[in-house]
Order: structure tokens, then sequence, then C-alpha cells
């Protein structure tokens, strides 16, 4: 059964430019090196009262969670992110748990 995650990262205004560059490299070696993640992608929470950005996952197992929790790009990610000083609060992480709805008709 196919897991469901929903991010927010909590960017500092002066650093949105820069997450929003490490969300490029990021979704490359993710479509590159995690056939297990069957949907990531990177928005923009648009009225929002301080910068925020919703990262919408979808993964085959939790296997696929635990390698892209782990993989080598998301240690880049918590390295470059505390050395620059990126984020404005720790990022959320929500597991989903659907119980309503549909994907397609």
């Amino acid at each position: 059964m196919a897991v469901k995650i929903l991010a927010l990262l909590y960017p500092k205004p002066d650093r949105v430019a820069r997450v929003e560059e490490i969300a490029q490299s990021l979704v490359e070696y993710v479509k590159e090196n995690e056939s297990g993640t069957l949907q990531y992608e990177w928005f923009r929470v648009t009225g929002a009262e301080k910068p925020t950005i919703a990262v919408w996952e979808t993964y085959a197992d939790q296997a696929a969670v635990e390698a892209h929790r782990t993989s080598p790009k998301m240690a880049w990610l918590v390295e470059v992110s505390t050395k620059e000083d990126n984020f404005a609060e720790p990022i959320t992480v929500l597991h989903l748990d659907q119980f309503a709805g549909f994907e397609s008709r």
C-alpha cells in the first residue's frame, strides 16, 4: 500500500531562493535514484503568513520511505541547511492515513 507524506518547511525570508535551489537538486536525485518514490513535488504555499513550502510525497511502501529518509542526499539537505541556517523552524513531517477520496476518475 502506498505511503503518503506531507512535509512543511519554513525557510527564513532571505533563504527562500536557496531552499528552492536545494529542492531542484533533491528532486533530480530522487527521480534518478529512488524508484520507490512515486510522487515528489514541492510547492510554495500561497497566502501563508510566513514563507512556507509544502512537499507532497508518495512512496510505494515503507521501505521506499526509509530509503528516501536515509539517502545520502537527505543527509546533505540536513547538513547544508544547518550550515547555512536556512530554516526559521524545524521541518514538520506529516504521515497521512487516507480515509476518503480518490486520485482520478
